[in-house]
């Protein structure tokens, strides 16, 4: 028994330790003003709400945005993943925001270089 709750008691450290490196990684990717401004103008697109799919379960938030023509994710309630896309209801648009993932969004750098 002791046994079993020491292995619980490593993998809950472990899976925390992990998670931190990860959100580590994506707050450093942002600590770039070069980054910043590749993802305010590229981070991200906009897709209308599915009609036919639910997609509630999907949602990481619900935002307001008042001019989608140019975004500053300094001003805004999100957060990128590094590997997986973000989704966010645009309630007063009637849309859904797609955030992508900072790997995504290395690679597209890469390419564009």
């Amino acid at each position: 028994m002791k046994r079993i709750l020491l292995n619980l008691i490593f993998i809950f450290l472990f899976k925390f330790s992990f998670s931190q490196e990860i959100d580590n990684e994506v707050n450093n990717f942002f600590l770039d003003e070069e980054h910043q401004t590749y993802v305010n103008q590229n981070g991200y697109y906009f897709i209308d709400i599915p009609k036919e799919k639910s997609y509630q379960n999907r949602l990481s938030g619900t935002l307001q945005i008042k001019d989608t023509s140019y975004i500053d994710f300094k001003d805004i309630n999100v957060s990128f993943s590094k590997n997986d896309y973000r989704y966010y209801l645009i309630s007063n648009l009637e849309t859904i925001m797609v955030l992508k993932s900072i790997n995504h969004i290395k690679k597209e750098m890469d390419l564009n270089e």
